[in-house]
């Protein structure tokens, strides 16, 4: 059911490779675009602290992102890296509305309504997990957090944390697991090939986040295209990205607001700063729950057709083997059965 949202015949006009093409042009566009505001204040920031501008130290920033550094609070440093996410996810909206003649719902879930429960579940339970883990980890090494609440601070970081930085995770998710993933499952007629290629793509976002640099590439990465995997798992088997929404949120909004660690690519004002992060204990504990979480859903939901992660899309191509899919009830029943 997921699939078929994706397909819109169009009799004439642009073919549906072309449409996409333009569409993740313009969408990644969008996302530079909204790294304008970022770049000119840094600049500016940099240029007034030193009198000059140098090259050397823009990538002294780049490096650390040290808002304090160049005078600027934490809180208005997060609102300008948050903005190019904001503005890709509206070009995608545009994108997916003018170019594809669909809705961004469509995006998220085959049913006649987005499944808010779905999203209230993956976030609560998964923000639940992770600070267990969180406290786990402080009982093993106490001396490496450095409590660091200032109310002053952390409110209005709290109010963007949950205002903005769902932004962020949704354009990840509605890119990467929503556009992406049903684009790819469509022209290859593979869900696996679906899930790895999007999967090592999310990775590949991340390649220039700090944490990289802090941790190397090969700690990190299979990091990035687990935690890929993961939602990608997901929202195969529930036919929605509705999971992966929650669990995305939830993931960010925690590391933001609650702990952050020296590398981390959001440098914040939260309640705790960790200034060593075991990777070798927490990426493997990072599995144990991300399988955990898929058994948890599988028995609430009761996925047991788990061909969906690497059965074809459809069992013949053709033209009316696809419009006999469209022509299926386009007013699925909502349900969290």
């Amino acid at each position: 059911m997921f699939f078929k949202t994706a397909y819109e015949p169009h009799e004439s006009g642009l073919a549906e490779f072309v449409r996409y093409i333009i569409t993740l042009i313009l969408v990644f566009a969008g996302y530079f675009l909204g790294q304008i505001p970022f770049l000119l204040v840094v600049t500016a920031q940099i240029s007034e602290r030193d009198g000059t501008l140098s090259g050397s130290a823009v990538e002294d920033f780049a490096a650390n992102i040290d808002f304090a550094s160049i005078g600027l609070d934490a809180n208005t440093g997060l609102v300008l890296i948050l903005l190019s996410f904001v503005v890709g996810l509206m070009a995608l909206w545009m994108c997916i509305v003018v170019i594809h003649k669909r809705s961004l719902k469509s995006l998220i879930t085959p049913f006649q309504n987005i499944r808010w429960s779905r999203v209230g579940f993956g976030f609560g339970v998964w923000f639940v997990l992770i600070a267990a883990l969180e406290i786990l980890s402080y009982f093993i090494s106490p001396e490496t957090y450095q409590f660091q609440l200032e109310w002053k601070t952390w409110l209005p970081l709290v109010a963007i944390a949950l205002l903005i930085m769902p932004m962020q995770t949704s354009f990840e998710e509605l890119l990467m697991r929503g556009y992406l993933m049903q684009g790819l499952g469509l022209a290859s007629n593979s869900r696996l090939f679906a899930l790895l290629v999007t999967s090592a793509m999310f990775g590949a976002l991340h390649l220039f986040n700090p944490e990289i640099q802090e941790f190397g590439l090969w700690l990190m990465m299979p990091y990035y295209i687990g935690m890929g995997l993961f939602l990608g798992i997901l929202t195969l088997m529930d036919d929605s990205v509705e999971l992966a929404l929650g669990i995305h949120a939830a993931n960010n909004i925690f590391g933001a607001a609650f702990v952050t660690f020296t590398g981390s690519a959001l440098q914040t004002d939260a309640v705790f700063r960790v200034t060593e992060v075991n990777t070798t204990f927490m990426i493997p504990v990072f599995y144990v729950l991300a399988a955990g979480f898929i058994y948890l859903c599988a028995r609430r939901y009761g996925w047991k057709d788990w061909s969906k992660l690497y059965g074809p899309v459809r069992a013949r191509w053709g033209n009316e083997a696809l419009n006999d899919e469209k022509n299926i009830d386009d007013h699925l029943v909502d349900s969290d059965s």
